[in-house]
């Protein structure tokens, strides 16, 4: 057993000293680039809804192991598969879920523990054209689930109501590939929970201005369509997410309301210092549900709004360490029976 673990320690060590590219050969002249991350968080939020008034927990944020590949030269084919784990903690559950992966008898990423995270493959038979199949994550919002790669530990309500990681094939248009245009756009099926639904997008960037525009159908239940923006002034990154979703009738109780919206502000001062870099994300959102339940599922006419403050400190790019203060409040005491929620939380990880 101790020979063994030795052996793959070695196997890891030697894989990850290849040099700042991370590639290697898994078959002759096939190379394998190698990303992902780990992280480890604390969680202590009030209002859980359980016979505790306040709960915490220590848990596997992030664990997730990516392989990328290309091959041939005009004609492409390539993969991307992440293996692994994910907490996907929000500020409605205040991170005491425990972590998941991709379920295909659910259609989404709702499995307990280790699996396939996601997993597609791509070809691509003309530069600035390809197609992706396989389980995909979303083109949908500001936020993923891997929450290393977003500025917060905790995911907003906002991301709660948008999709997330489905099965699906998606069509693709690179403009700045094809004619050196900074603009794409795409087309999408996914079955995500089970069901057919489709979405349309564009993005590109214009005057230092990122953007995307995506419109996604889930069939027999709700519509949305989805804006994010970026932008870096000095220091400072900012961020937009406006989400405006509406019920379809199938969908919709007597009396009902059949829309609701919401907009997420990401506000990300970053400062170099001789031993890395400093920066203090803070997330600003608000929705207004009236009685669709879009964001909260509950049935009272309700609106809500969050403030996200994460100072976090890089000592190299590729490590972290912040601590975070969350504070959701809604109109209606729709949270577990309370109409506020706070989370406080601390996480160190590293990515590669």
């Amino acid at each position: 057993m101790k020979r063994s673990l030795l052996l793959l320690s070695l196997f890891c060590v030697s894989t990850l000293s290849f040099g700042e590219e991370k590639k290697f050969n898994v078959v002759s002249s096939v190379p394998i680039e190698l990303h992902g991350g780990a992280s480890g968080a604390y969680f202590w939020t009030n209002n859980t809804g359980t016979s505790s008034d306040e709960d915490d927990k220590i848990q596997l944020s992030n664990g997730i192991l990516q392989l990328n590949g290309e091959f041939g030269n005009k004609i492409k084919l390539s993969f991307d598969l992440a293996l692994g784990t994910v907490l996907v903690p929000t500020l409605w559950d205040g991170g005491q879920n425990d972590p998941v992966s991709y379920s295909f008898s659910d259609g989404s990423v709702s499995k307990d523990g280790f699996g396939l995270i996601w997993g597609y493959a791509s070809f691509q038979p003309f530069k600035g054209i390809s197609v992706d199949a396989g389980v995909l994550p979303t083109n949908v919002g500001y936020e993923v689930a891997n929450t290393y790669a977003n500025p917060n530990i905790t995911l907003g309500t906002i991301w709660y109501a948008q999709p997330v990681i489905y099965e699906g094939i998606r069509l693709s248009f690179d403009l700045n590939e094809i004619a050196n245009i900074p603009f794409g756009f795409y087309a999408e099926y996914n079955q995500e929970f089970n069901t057919d639904n489709y979405a349309l997008g564009v993005n590109g960037e214009f005057s230092g201005v990122s953007f995307a525009l995506n419109y996604y159908d889930y069939r027999a239940n709700k519509n949305l369509i989805d804006v994010v923006l970026g932008y870096t002034i000095s220091n400072v990154d900012l961020g937009l997410n406006f989400d405006w979703q509406w019920l379809d009738d199938s969908a919709k109780q007597p009396g009902q309301d059949d829309n609701a919206w919401g907009v997420a502000l990401y506000f990300i001062p970053k400062f170099e210092t001789a031993r890395g870099e400093v920066s203090v994300p803070v997330r600003l959102e608000y929705f207004d549900e009236g009685t669709s339940g879009i964001y909260s599922g509950s049935e009272q006419d309700n609106n809500g709004w969050s403030i996200t403050v994460t100072p976090t400190y890089r000592p190299t790019p590729n490590t972290f360490v912040r601590v975070e203060y969350a504070y959701l409040n809604t109109d209606k005491k729709v949270i577990n029976g309370e109409d506020n929620k706070t989370t406080l939380s601390a996480e160190i990880g590293f990515t590669f």
